[in-house]
């Protein structure tokens, strides 16, 4: 599976002056509101950003007690001009020479470490880093070798743990400081990130990568707070000269934190609902949800992405509402003065144009940082997306800059997650081994990981993927293993049709690796709450609180129904129990994402989508309609063989009587087909961080169908309890509690994906 870079990643942070967003050098501003000058003026001039960046002096809010002493300076070595100078692969062949003339230094060493991971050699580093702090292990700067490469390779727990380990070494060691303010920076401690820059920048200022993120980072912070201060103080200037000293601050604002800040938007004081509209892949599947948004010239449903950033639209779509080109803005993007999604107003946002039309007929893209001011709702379940506002924080924290991570009192169930430009990432410990990054990506169609992580926490070592044929006549490969789980207040057990991925694209633009993407196939059955400010994610099970997994106790065996029997021996409920059923005369419901007994709950409320028409004289189903029910009984195993699932539908969305009371039985049960045609159809080119060229991704990634995978054809009567498609899956029509339909397993859970079909009948209770 391909990804392609963009060929600017980085794209925003690195060019953050924008049109309409003047701005002076911060000096001659700060000096100006500080001056006894007249209050009417013209004379200043807007200058880019970055001339104000470099011409500011050096003085900072954040300066520390000055317990380190900074370092001597010294006449840098070959190695080290080379280095300086980025020429990464000179530096290496001189640090290499230098090492065999001092083969005991564990200051070469590190650098060399160092250079490497420049050049993206990360094996070679991880190799060197680890051999320096095992030969050295006092050594503060071998230790912070190890916790640079471990970042870099996606474990920034270990990392602090590692870098805790170098300050017992040298406190005052400077890029053991730099090195965990990138860890604060992904951690949302923006205020943390800038104090560690700090007391690195004060040890070590002529260090290059120290000197470069201090003046990206604390310098700008530095002229935001002196720009606000000064503002405070002149209740009288001038108006057009207090808007041109916001707009400088507001300018530098995004260079302080991973949200994106494509657009601006307006505060909000109540909670604001947006209806989802489905995307269906086919008749059977939901491929994903889309918003509309309201361009001054027409509307657009735009496919909702948590791994997107900003917005990305059709080049037709652009010039039908004349959106332009801004002088200075990153290629392929579009200046849109105001667009509207339901009441919410966005201004000035700097959208992404595809010069190819996206696949299926899909007009863009939105990613979910474009809510990120606010606390986000996304219920796939309800097919809504519900924003409100963020927890203030107490008086003592606030400030004009990006803080820490603020816990609000009753925001104690989230769970915190690090954010690296629009991704958002989720430790998931794998099948009880190894822990690793994974991105929430709702615009992929199934969850993917990548080969060397699976081969490593897996037990199979024969025929270990599944090739599938996509619709470009390339292969896919599905993993046949299943895997367990567990990130934040879930445990997900035996996923299946997980995708091998190639992640070299989202590892350059995350900035370390990436082990994979909890697609579509997860996040969709799971309502999911997202704080991008504060790097936070709740994820309930729908209408039912938190998500968890309901585990059978060792000591008592879940009740597992008898073969023909189950828990009501005495069920006659329906007249004809056990006459076969002519296929065309059953209602055919598609699940909605996928349901798992083992993070379910008696009580909690399901729903399915009607396949095709269905007309009788007490009701008629059209297709698309929603048929409702609950969960009975829900239990999942830690051993195999004591898995159920009990569910029943008792009501549906007739044609002019909503939810309306039925009397329906579940007969059967089909496993769902594989011909997705979209397993990330489109994976933009985002406003923020970059990835894989828009070019490149409209043409469809999906899977055409696979005879292994596939169900076969349905037969043209339903015997009551089939299963077709589903191993290891039986089904007792009423062998469940209030003659519900009994769902059990011989695996930990009972998992039914993406696809499945319920296949009901609507009879008349025998008397």
């Amino acid at each position: 599976m391909q990804i392609f870079i963009a060929p600017n990643p980085g794209l925003f942070h690195c060019l953050p002056h924008r049109s309409g967003a003047y701005t002076v050098t911060v000096r001659r501003l700060v000096s100006f509101l500080k001056s006894d000058m007249p209050t009417k003026t013209t004379s200043i001039q807007p200058l880019p950003l970055f001339s104000a960046v470099l011409l500011l002096s050096a003085g900072s809010a954040f300066a520390q007690s000055g317990a380190c002493s900074a370092l001597p300076r010294h006449e840098a070595t070959p190695a080290e001009v080379a280095y300086q100078q980025a020429k990464y692969e000179s530096a290496e062949s001189l640090y290499q020479q230098a090492l065999l003339q001092e083969p005991n230094d564990p200051e070469l060493n590190s650098a060399l470490v160092h250079t490497l991971l420049h050049e993206s050699r990360i094996s070679d580093a991880w190799t060197r880093a680890n051999k320096g702090a095992a030969d050295y292990p006092r050594s503060a700067g071998a230790l912070t070798a190890l916790a640079e490469v471990q970042l870099r390779k996606g474990q920034p727990w270990l990392a602090s743990q590692t870098l805790d380990s170098a300050a017992a070494a040298d406190p005052c060691y400077a890029r053991a400081h730099l090195i965990r303010s990138r860890i604060f920076r992904i951690d949302s401690m923006y205020a943390s990130e800038r104090a560690e820059l700090q007391a690195a920048y004060q040890i070590d200022p002529s260090g290059p990568d120290i000197q470069r993120a201090w003046l990206h980072t604390v310098n700008p912070a530095n002229d935001i707070q002196r720009i606000e201060d000064s503002l405070a103080t002149m209740t009288n200037l001038d108006p057009d000269i207090r808007e041109k000293a916001q707009a400088s601050a507001n300018a530098m604002m995004p260079l302080l934190s991973e949200n994106s800040q494509t657009c601006q938007s307006a505060p909000i004081t109540a909670p604001v609902i947006l209806p989802l509209i489905p995307a269906y892949e086919n008749v059977k599947q939901i491929s994903g949800y889309k918003l509309g948004v309201e361009f001054p010239k027409g509307k657009a449903k735009l496919t909702v992405d948590t791994a997107a950033s900003g917005l990305y639209i059709t080049r037709t779509l652009a010039e039908t509402n004349g959106f332009q080109h801004a002088g200075g803005a990153p290629a392929n993007t579009v200046q849109v003065d105001n667009l509207h999604i339901g009441p919410l107003e966005f201004r000035n946002c700097m959208v992404g144009v595809s010069d190819t039309p996206f696949a299926d007929g899909v007009e863009g893209f939105i990613g979910t940082d474009v809510f990120a001011p606010y606390l986000i709702t996304l219920n796939s379940s309800e097919a809504k997306l519900e924003v409100e506002p963020l927890p203030s924080p107490p008086n003592e924290q606030k400030s004009a800059l990006p803080g820490d991570r603020y816990f609000a009192p009753d925001m104690r169930s989230y769970t915190p997650l690090y954010h690296k430009n629009q991704y958002l990432l989720v430790p998931v410990m794998l099948n009880k081994k190894d822990r690793r990054l994974f991105v929430l990506d709702t615009g992929i169609r199934l969850s993917t990981m990548t080969s060397e992580v699976a081969h490593s926490i897996s037990n199979t070592r024969v025929n270990f993927t599944n090739p599938v044929r996509t619709v470009s006549g390339s292969t896919l490969q599905i993993y046949r293993d299943s895997f367990d789980l567990q990130f934040a207040n879930l445990s997900l057990a035996n996923q299946g049709h997980i995708l091998e991925f190639d992640p070299s694209a989202v590892d350059q633009n995350a900035g370390m690796e990436v082990a994979g993407m909890l697609g579509f196939d997860v996040l969709h059955s799971l309502v999911m709450h997202i704080d991008y400010r504060d790097g936070l994610v709740k994820f309930d099970s729908p209408a039912s609180g938190p998500a968890r997994m309901i585990v059978a106790s060792s000591n008592t065996a879940a009740p597992t129904p008898s073969s023909s029997e189950g828990y009501n021996s005495g069920c006659t409920q329906y007249a004809n129990q056990n006459a076969d059923h002519p296929i065309d005369s059953t209602i055919q419901g598609g699940i909605i994402g996928w349901l798992d007994s083992g993070h379910l709950k008696p009580g909690q409320s399901i729903s399915v989508r009607v396949l095709g028409d269905w007309i009788a004289p007490s009701c008629t189903l059209t297709a698309g309609a929603t048929l409702y029910g609950h969960v009975l009984a829900a239990t999942a195993s830690k051993s195999s063989g004591a898995s159920e699932l009990a569910v029943v539908f008792d009501h549906g969305d007739c044609s002019g009587h909503p939810k309306q009371e039925l009397s329906l039985r579940i007969i059967g049960v089909a496993g769902g087909d594989t011909q997705y045609k979209g397993v990330h159809n489109a994976m933009p080119t985002e406003v923020s961080g970059g990835a894989r060229a828009i070019s490149d991704t409209a043409a469809s990634m999906g899977i055409a169908s696979d005879d292994n995978m596939k169900p076969g054809v349905a037969p043209k009567t339903v015997h009551p309890g089939i299963v077709a498609g589903i191993p290891h899956l039986k089904l007792i029509p009423e062998g469940g509690p209030q003659c519900s339909a009994m769902l059990t397993s011989d695996e930990h859970s009972v998992h039914l994906g993406t696809g499945t079909e319920f296949i009901l009948t609507m009879e008349a209770m025998s008397e």
